[in-house]
């Protein structure tokens, strides 16, 4: 699964906002409305309220470009420009849950993050240094990007409290998987330049815990929070010259909370805020280089070398996001689901320089489902999102007084079976 799909998707940042089609059909509203077995990614408290087995598939079209603008520069006389390649993506899902006595449930679900994929066919760094500082030769070909797929797996417990008050707890076993190709312009900044770039794939592995609650106080209202702390990962050693303190990859800690009212037995409405903390991961949130840094009479200081304790990051910072989702069941085999999702962006523009490879920013989704109903126990469901393009301009960088501009543009269809006991 992990090399299947790369786990490009829907996101805030690189988290999901949404698993599976009924979920994506509410834009991820899902804290407080659990309506499938793969709530147990979000809230874990919410598998209290599902039973059966759900299976399905995102596709994913998603395109990305980058520009470096020195023109004037030097001797810089064009723009340097490349789309990213592999645009179409597909990612799995997985969930079960089964009621183990009149208060507790058991399951498992499967989901997987990602998102900052690139695949450049230009070196950009490279090539735009080249032309501004005039070099005999310009590197025009080779390979810019980083791959980077997240799988976890949730098994999780629920239990009643008291009348339809629900904690759960997911022991969560995370798998990661990275790789770097055509970053050699920063061989000179590097703490181990050998662990910088092109170094294949390397993995990681990390266990954690996502706690929830499920509160439904009558048939109008319902209730629900979560957290999952930090989770630490065994350090990515192939990358320990580029990811800050030696190769550490950690996942951030999140939380939400969510209500849900229902109008009628016919219209349900969802809301949701989330929360995750990019500025856990410092190989992430680290700021970018600043212009003495790369200024080769002035330098890095070793603690900012690339790979080191306080190196050079990416620059993110931690983003809320909000989801609101509408179901109107139609009749007893048609639902139908709409909903839209807003994400600050975890990439301020002054952090623009290092980004064009990691450009995980969509901010505004807008999405659309239904579910059919084929028999007592089995169900079909369909969603679709569209998310508007971004683009940041980060102009005058620290790289050479280069404007960098990179954007970024999705659109999913989710297709999911579910069965009931």
């Amino acid at each position: 699964m992990l090399s299947f799909s790369h786990f490009a998707s829907a996101i805030n940042g690189y988290f999901a906002i949404a698993y599976g089609a009924k979920m994506t059909g509410m834009a991820g509203a899902a804290i407080a409305f659990p309506e499938d077995t793969l709530t147990g990614a979000v809230n874990p408290a919410g598998m209290s309220q599902v039973e059966g087995l759900d299976i399905g598939a995102r596709f994913l079209y998603l395109p990305r470009d980058a520009e470096f603008d020195c023109r004037g520069i030097g001797d810089c006389d064009e723009l340097v420009r490349d789309d990213s390649q592999r645009d179409y993506w597909i990612v799995p899902n997985f969930g079960w849950n089964k009621r183990l006595n009149d208060k507790s449930t058991l399951g498992v679900t499967v989901y997987g993050n990602g998102g900052i994929n690139t695949a450049y066919r230009k070196r950009l760094f490279t090539e735009t240094a080249e032309r501004v500082l005039g070099a005999p030769s310009i590197t025009t070909d080779g390979h810019l990007g980083v791959d980077f797929a997240q799988l976890i797996i949730a098994t999780t417990y629920t239990y009643e409290m008291s009348p339809n008050n629900y904690i759960g707890v997911s022991p969560l076993f995370g798998i990661q998987k990275f790789s770097a190709q055509g970053l050699d312009f920063f061989q000179g900044v590097s703490s181990d330049a050998g662990s910088l770039t092109n170094r294949g794939d390397e993995v990681s592995y990390g266990l954690g815990i996502k706690l929830g609650w499920f509160y439904k106080s009558n048939d109008t209202y319902q209730f629900g929070a979560y957290y999952a702390p930090k989770m630490q990962m065994t350090k990515m050693k192939k990358y320990s010259g580029l990811l800050a303190n030696n190769g550490e990859f950690d996942i951030p800690s999140n939380y939400g909370v969510g209500l849900a009212i229902n109008f009628s037995k016919q219209l349900s409405i969802a809301f949701d805020v989330t929360r995750i903390n990019y500025k856990d991961i410092e190989a992430l949130s680290n700021p970018v280089p600043t212009a003495s840094e790369l200024n080769p009479m002035i330098g890095f200081s070793a603690d900012r070398l690339l790979g080191a304790k306080n190196s050079v990051g990416f620059g993110w910072k931690s983003i809320t996001a909000y989801s609101l989702g509408v179901r109107y069941i139609f009749d007893d085999k048609i639902t139908l689901r709409a909903g839209a999702n807003v994400g600050e962006e975890q990439i301020p523009r002054r952090s623009g320089l290092l980004n064009p490879i990691t450009p995980a920013m969509p901010a505004k989704h807008l999405t659309a489902g239904f579910s059919y109903k084929n028999s007592e126990h089995s169900e079909w469901s369909l969603a679709v999102m569209h998310v508007f393009r971004n683009e940041l301009t980060a102009e005058n960088t620290a790289f050479l007084g280069t404007d960098v501009k990179f954007g970024i543009a999705e659109t999913t269809l989710d297709i999911s079976y579910s069965y009931s006991y």
